[in-house]
């Protein structure tokens, strides 16, 4: 699959808090693509509803594609 930044995808892994009280999503949460592996290892997905706005740590393995 190619990935670009902007691209929306679908998780396919839950997503725990980062710390307590920290938003929480599970497998099949929408997402946009904010950022590539070159810049933080992972991709960078924000999340749809994340009040903090804050892009989670995802493998190419956990999200597909949604459009």
């Amino acid at each position: 699959m190619t990935v670009r930044i902007g691209q929306r995808v679908r998780t396919t892994v839950d997503a725990p808090a980062g710390w307590p009280g920290a938003f929480t999503a599970p497998a099949g949460t929408l997402g946009t693509i904010a950022s590539l592996p070159a810049v933080l290892g992972s991709y960078g997905i924000a999340l749809d509803g994340d009040p903090d706005a804050m892009p989670a740590a995802y493998e190419v393995d956990e999200f597909a594609s949604a459009e």
